[in-house]
């Protein structure tokens, strides 16, 4: 399931494109869940929450923040998300690439470019890290990809996986084990009984870090100071 994210203040061509989705769905047999906004504001708020989608469709022109300004704001919280722009006026199409963006759409040809700028985007996503997790509680099974796992820790005698897109999970196997059926850099002990999604944080204070998702989780001494230098690592700063 990939997942798409819509900001234009036209309703009408939100419709438009959503119906250009379904109909690509049908015809590629790929499956997008997706998310409209009519004001910049609104997704905004959903990047700041933590939840990141695979590919953002903006409308150039919208009052207040563009859909320039918008996909720098993007930018801020994923570097890997596809961007395309849609727009009246192809004139503008030479901005739209120093916010990485993949293919700009005019409005007037959006059948024969979305589908273009869909194939393209479907194929760099599928080329993407995409590394998954299965999760099986009695019939019901989950494909966790591991950008979407925020956070692991154990509770009792199971392990509670907060994700982005799919809530808390429960899964029977051990802290340890889990953490290295993982075996990825990304996700790092903050205590004995805690491990999470460096990608997920937005800051450290004392002994104390903050979740884009607003969760506040506390750091052992034991592990401050590899936690710190990883995010200092990671955010390009220096000691």
């Amino acid at each position: 399931m990939i997942s798409v994210a819509i900001c234009d203040d036209d309703k009408n061509d939100v419709e438009k494109i959503k119906a250009e989705l379904i109909s690509y769905s049908k015809k590629k047999g790929v499956n997008f869940s997706v998310s409209a906004f009519l004001k910049p504001e609104l997704l905004e708020f959903e990047l700041s929450e933590g939840r990141i989608s695979d590919i953002y469709i903006l409308d150039v022109s919208m009052p207040g923040k563009n859909g320039f300004m918008l996909a720098d704001e993007i930018r801020k919280h994923t570097q890997t998300s596809v961007i395309m722009f849609l727009t009246s006026h192809d004139d503008l199409a030479i901005n739209g690439y120093k916010s990485k963006a993949l293919r700009y759409i005019i409005k007037m040809n959006l059948s024969t470019d979305i589908e273009e700028a869909l194939d393209s985007a479907v194929k760099e996503i599928s080329n993407a890290d995409y590394n998954t997790l299965t999760i099986q509680k009695y019939s019901d099974i989950w494909r966790i990809p591991y950008k979407d796992i925020i956070s692991v820790a154990r509770i009792s005698r199971q392990l509670l996986i907060t994700t982005n897109s799919f809530g808390e999970l429960y899964d029977n196997r051990g802290l340890t084990e889990l953490y290295n059926t993982l075996n990825d850099s990304r996700f790092v002990f903050i205590d004995r009984s805690c491990f999470i999604n460096v990608d997920y944080i937005s800051q450290i204070v004392g002994y104390s870090l903050k979740l884009k998702n607003g969760q506040i989780l506390s750091i052992s001494r034991r592990a401050i100071q590899v936690v710190k230098q990883l995010m200092l690592d990671r955010w390009g700063l220096d000691n």
